[in-house]
């Protein structure tokens, strides 16, 4: 099992497959907002929030994935051959490594919005989505005008200010970029300072302070430890026991409101909510990482050619969904209900345009992400030998 390798393909499948649970969980909350519930104002018995399986629809929980699988990742080949001039090399070429594809989405929503090839607005009045009409709350109006210079600044900076006008799921960039910093001076901390002595010690202090004070910086810290932990104990555990941490894993991460199969959660504290669902699923994260990593069966499964596709896919997926959604799967839902197409048929044609449409941009944008990265590779390289 090439636990040792910088590229863990079955994690990186795993955010291959978030990613189309963030694209899933968004083409709903635009064209069918009433399926999954997610908002309280589009909601009714009949959503599937609070379903055991809502796992598979929860695009919140897919982002808490994916801080634990990069605090997990970004450290792993650091604990298993501990050079720090490597890690060091990672943490500055971490924001060359992400900023050129952020700042492409952002100037192709730019154009989108230059060229008035947005149907967002329009198509929210038919499908009675507050969440597609608000441009996903980013403080969109009417009277907004698209300005390049704005959205190339907007594009190298968003890691730093959080800014999101032109493309809201890049909230997340921010603290990805935060919580990677941390996860670097964690993994010199427990492997230099504490010599991966008292870890479970050190493990509830950090991570206490930080589901207090910035909970998207939990599930960076525990993936850490939890990739300290795993470089130094193979620890390897039964095929059953590795499908039943999944499914424990998968319920975890569908939790989202006290009600159904999460009915028992009600016994929280209001002022704790928030709290316990970051928590609650970065340790369903942990579960899946933890059992997929602890299982050579598991993990050869997923180590081929398709997962790792899915794993190349996952930054570019993410980054360029929604700008399918707001575009043209807005226009051929707009045109197909003002047809009067049942709407079944609508809503699963305008599923597999966005699908098809996002991976068809997904594709080369992977590619130029991936040319780009050696390019950072190189530079980093020649930096280092001087």
């Amino acid at each position: 099992m090439q636990h040792s390798e910088n590229r863990l393909i079955p994690l990186e499948a795993f955010r291959g497959i978030a990613a189309f649970i963030v694209l899933i969980h968004h083409y709903f909350l635009a064209f069918s907002p009433y399926t999954t519930g997610f908002l309280e104002i589009s909601r009714n018995n009949e959503s599937l929030i609070g379903q055991s399986y809502f796992a598979f629809l929860n695009g919140t929980a897919a982002v808490i994935f994916f801080f634990t699988l990069s605090g997990f990742v970004l450290c792993w080949s650091y604990f298993n051959h501990e050079n720090p001039r490597k890690l060091f090399h990672a943490s500055i070429k971490r924001f060359p490594r992400l900023v050129a594809i952020v700042t492409i989405t952002t100037i192709f929503s730019f154009i989108l919005f230059k060229f008035d090839l947005y149907y967002f607005h329009e198509a929210s009045k038919l499908s009675l989505s507050p969440w597609l009409g608000s441009f996903s709350f980013s403080g969109w109006t009417t009277q907004f005008e698209p300005n390049f210079l704005k959205a190339l600044i907007q594009g190298l900076t968003t890691f730093f200010t959080g800014q999101k006008t032109y493309n809201p799921v890049l909230w997340t960039m921010k603290p990805e970029f935060f919580g990677s910093m941390v996860v670097f001076i964690l993994a010199y901390f427990i492997s230099i300072v504490l010599g991966y002595r008292h870890l479970l010690f050190t493990f509830i202090i950090l991570a206490f302070l930080a589901i207090c004070f910035s909970k998207n910086i939990f599930p960076f810290i525990v993936g850490t430890f939890l990739s300290a932990y795993l470089a130094k104990n193979k620890s390897q555990i039964t095929f059953t026991t590795a499908l039943t941490f999944n499914f424990i894993g998968l319920y975890m991460l569908g939790y989202l409101i006290p009600e159904k199969a999460y009915a028992w959660a009600s016994i929280i504290p209001s002022s704790l909510k928030n709290h316990f669902q970051t928590s609650f699923h970065t340790l369903g994260s942990i579960f899946i990482i933890y059992a997929t990593m602890a299982n050579q069966r598991l993990f050869q499964n997923l180590n081929g050619r398709f997962f790792k596709l899915l794993g190349k896919l996952s930054f570019s997926i993410y980054l360029i969904h929604f700008l399918v959604i707001c575009s043209v799967s807005s226009y051929v839902f707009m045109g197909m209900t003002i047809a009067k197409v049942n709407s079944q048929l609508t809503l699963v044609t305008v599923f597999f345009v966005t699908l098809f449409c996002s991976i068809g941009l997904a594709l080369p944008l992977s590619k130029l992400d991936d040319y780009w990265v050696r390019k950072v590779n190189v530079i980093t390289n020649q930096f280092s030998k001087k």
